[in-house]
């Protein structure tokens, strides 16, 4: 066994260097400013650091010490999810994102397994309406509305966005699709996940089903990205998306696509034209109010129909191009958003009927055991 000095010399490859620092979204120079060392900065670029140096570097970006040692990045799994990422020059995923879908994927497979052992069947409604069918999107987004069963009473009855989202992944779960909510890498606050990375994905999986909406996003966002994802699931459709929204053209027709559907599940044409025409100014904030979405989303089908013009509609758009963060709040309450509200009640119940260890479902759900046994006492009180 080889042992190290803290203080000897590593001669990292430039290609690991330049490897990780795509890992983690960054340019060379901002992944050596992680350590905080300026007089250092040149020699660190050189790829010379010390094993303490190095080591730091690792917790820093969260990649395995031994990859430093590498002369070539490793060869990583192919992760089955397309990258559907519509914004120009976007980085890289960061190694934030495939933890956060390595995470998913797991939970994913101890449900799959939960659901044979139950004798669960297949879901009829992911890929009923395959991309190449070339149906209109009214008529997917019909059979959606339909299969969710959200009315129009039930909307207006939302008093905000958070409201009508939680509706709505209510009605998607209560059909079976997982939906995940988080703005930071499993339970770990300080890796807070990035929205120009990636707004959501899906994994289009015939018994079970996932949503992921980036959390760190805004309320209103996480509504149309939850409608956007559905419609993938509805075409059997996997990926990751970023949904640029001041784009007027787009090179991905699945997307496009998508966003029409979800368009016609928030805003339904005829409703939406009626509304416009009675709403007062400004009609964007009115129907953004009324239907329970950004102004964004209301600007963007008004463009689409005629009703403004690019300009007005780019406008609209850069003015709501800001990410907020989410606000931490009663723990007990998050962890079921993050890990699923399906998953998380599947997991609790499995590990409090002696059907798996309290270890294991806490290292499912990313908690302590203790947590786990809290959070079955409040579940069973909602």
């Amino acid at each position: 066994m080889i042992e190290l000095n803290a203080m000897e010399t590593l001669q990292i490859s430039p290609n690991i260097l330049r490897w990780a620092a795509d890992q983690r979204g960054l340019s060379l120079d901002a992944l050596v400013d992680l350590l905080d060392k300026p007089a250092k900065h040149d020699v660190l670029i050189a790829g010379k650091f010390s094993i303490a140096e190095a080591e730091k570097l690792a917790q820093k970006t969260h990649i395995p010490f031994g990859y430093f040692f590498l002369d070539t990045p490793p060869a990583t799994a192919q992760r089955g999810i397309p990258d559907l990422r519509q914004l120009p020059n976007h980085e890289p995923l960061s190694i934030d994102f495939f933890d956060v879908l390595d995470d998913v994927l797991r939970k994913q497979q101890w449900y799959q397994e939960y659901l044979q052992e139950q004798g669960a069947q297949q879901l009829d409604f992911v890929g009923k309406y395959p991309f190449k069918s070339n149906l209109p999107a009214e008529r997917v987004a019909a059979d959606i509305q339909s299969t969710l069963g959200v009315t129009d009473q039930e909307r207006k009855q939302c008093k905000n966005y958070g409201d009508f989202f939680t509706l709505l992944s209510a009605r998607a779960e209560s059909i079976g699709i997982l939906v995940f909510k988080n703005g930071i890498v499993k339970n770990n606050t300080k890796r807070g996940l990035s929205v120009s990375e990636f707004r959501g994905f899906a994994i289009a999986d015939s018994m079970a089903p996932v949503i992921f909406i980036n959390g760190k996003d805004n309320e209103a966002a996480w509504i149309f990205t939850l409608a956007h994802e559905i419609a993938h699931i509805w075409l059997g459709e996997s990926g990751v998306s970023d949904l640029p929204a001041n784009q007027q053209k787009s090179g991905n027709k699945l997307e496009v696509y998508c966003n029409r559907v979800a368009a016609e599940l928030l805003t339904p044409k005829t409703q939406f034209l009626d509304a416009w025409e009675q709403a007062a100014e400004p009609k964007c904030d009115v129907l953004s109010k009324a239907f329970k979405v950004s102004r964004l989303v209301i600007a963007r089908r008004a463009f689409d129909l005629g009703k403004i013009d690019w300009a007005t509609y780019q406008n609209i758009a850069d003015a709501s191009n800001k990410q907020k963060s989410s606000s931490g709040g009663d723990p007990y309450r998050n962890y079921p958003l993050r890990n699923s509200k399906r998953l998380t009640r599947a997991i609790v119940s499995t590990a409090m009927s002696g059907g798996m260890m309290l270890r294991e479902a806490a290292r499912l759900l990313n908690v302590r055991p203790d947590t786990v046994m809290e959070l079955n006492k409040r579940l069973a009180n909602r």
